[in-house]
């Protein structure tokens, strides 16, 4: 097994047992956040279709800089202090009000089905 499925594995795990355990809402979507990106990737790498090729496929006015937009908004909050050029201070108030741990429930299907779309891999197929 690849590290970096082993990852996933590990942040999407404990993100679904602190979920299970109803604690902590921010960690819970930053692992699972983590692990769906890396899955997604070994997915598309695989040539694998993902949760996210199922969106872009069925919801016709989406598209994948708005998807990845919309799924890391609070993600990439949680992550970042500043902006993208490093000096400007995030104003992230309004968008971290708007989170709830409800917006767990979207990150950890979509991670554990990529996650088992991959698994069905043969071990030699996964590449980086």
């Amino acid at each position: 097994m690849s590290i970096k499925i082993q990852i996933a594995r590990a942040q999407l795990g404990t993100a679904l047992d602190l979920f299970i355990r109803d604690r902590d809402p921010y960690s819970v979507h930053s692992l699972a956040c983590g692990g769906s990106e890396i899955v997604e990737g070994l997915a598309k790498e695989a040539d694998l279709p993902s949760i996210s090729t199922h969106i872009l496929q069925t919801i016709p006015d989406i598209d994948q800089r708005k998807l990845k937009r919309l799924r890391n908004q609070h993600w990439n909050a949680f992550k970042h202090f500043y902006e993208q050029d490093g000096k400007t201070v995030r104003d992230d108030e309004a968008l971290m009000a708007d989170f709830a741990d409800e917006a767990n429930d979207a990150v950890l299907f979509g991670g554990w089905l990529d996650y088992l779309l991959v698994m069905t891999l043969p071990p030699s197929s996964i590449q980086f």
